[in-house]
């Protein structure tokens, strides 16, 4: 028989709150992998079918370029199709469904990247 909690955290909205910051936490560390530097800030949307993950990008105030370049790693970058493996293998172990759309956006002006994540269609039983 299942908890009775279990269904009173999920009812009352708390076991979104989980995923969402399950999902900023692994995608701030893929983030940090990918560009050498921990995001600002990391917010997470979780709607029916879309999880959309808004990132401030962290800057290098401390850090000189020659320091930048030996903690990111060689060859990485967030634009890179790693990166967006990574990323959606991310939601997916987090959501339990599978990413069908990956759709980042970046402003370079405000160093604010958005990363929507469409979802497939969560499974019926009959």
């Amino acid at each position: 028989m299942a908890d009775p909690q279990e269904h009173a955290s999920v009812e009352n909205g708390s076991g979104a709150d989980t995923t969402s910051d399950q999902i900023a936490r692994s995608l701030g560390s893929v983030w940090q992998r990918f560009s050498g530097q921990r995001p600002k800030s990391t917010s997470v949307e979780i709607e029916k079918n879309v999880v959309r993950c808004t990132i401030e990008e962290g800057t290098a105030e401390s850090a000189t370029d020659e320091d930048a370049e030996v903690t990111a790693e060689p060859g990485l970058s967030t634009d890179s199709p790693s990166f967006n493996y990574n990323a959606t293998a991310a939601i997916t172990r987090a959501t339990g469904r599978r990413v069908v759309a990956f759709i980042p956006k970046r402003d370079k002006k405000t160093q604010i990247s958005t990363q929507t994540f469409i979802l497939d269609q969560p499974r019926q039983r009959f």
